[in-house]
């Protein structure tokens, strides 16, 4: 399980192609591993992009420590032997805590029909983990300036996201499980990663589980 900054009965394994980032170390420190990550990529980013990545980490390392995500971590497409003219871009996954009314799972159901009625757009649902019933959302938000850790920038851009609401056993909290990118061409290689950390959940007090 990645470190995490706050102390939740929750465990789960990242792929290790994320990179993540650590909520113990400041932000300057986080982005100085990021740059030193983006100074391998073949071919290199530039100046620009290398410039955008610093702002967009440092400003999501702010947000994300203010709503309490425990994790985040970051995966970078790009040029390959087979694509060499792939496009580079990331994706961002996070774990946040979040209060809940129930401590069992009958707030899965509340949750979804309120998640419903509040983002009529969204696809909602209920599926049923190893650790028990969790709520999907997904949706797309249009955003005037694009995200992406590896944009220049440009118009309005589509960031499509996806969360897993899943209940902690014992705790009046969930964990949202999320993952979002402006890159709609790998968003179903998004739901799988998803799928796949969701299906690694535990709780540390397995009989709760």
């Amino acid at each position: 399980m990645p470190d995490v900054s706050v102390d939740l009965p929750i465990g789960f394994e990242v792929p290790t192609a994320f990179t993540d980032i650590d909520f113990k170390k400041t932000a300057k420190e986080n982005t100085d591993e990021l740059i030193e990550r983006l100074g391998m990529v073949d071919p290199r980013p530039s100046d620009v992009q290398m410039g955008h990545a610093i702002l967009a980490q440092q400003t999501m390392y702010e947000l994300l420590s203010a709503a309490g995500a425990v994790y985040a971590g970051t995966l970078l497409y790009g040029p390959t032997k087979d694509k060499p003219d792939e496009k580079l871009s990331s994706a961002i996954l996070t774990v946040t805590a979040r209060p809940s009314e129930l401590s069992n799972e009958r707030t899965v159901h509340r949750l979804a029909r309120t998640m419903g009625a509040i983002y009529p757009d969204a696809e909602v649902g209920v599926v049923r983990l190893k650790t028990g019933p969790a709520v999907l959302l997904t949706e797309e938000r249009k955003v005037e300036k694009p995200v992406n850790l590896l944009t220049d920038g440009g118009g309005p851009t589509v960031v499509r996201q996806l969360h897993t609401f899943v209940p902690i056993p014992g705790r009046l909290a969930m964990a949202d499980f999320a993952i979002a990118t402006e890159n709609l061409e790998h968003w179903q290689s998004c739901v799988e990663i998803l799928a796949e950390v969701c299906r690694t959940i535990t709780f540390a007090d397995s009989e709760a589980a």
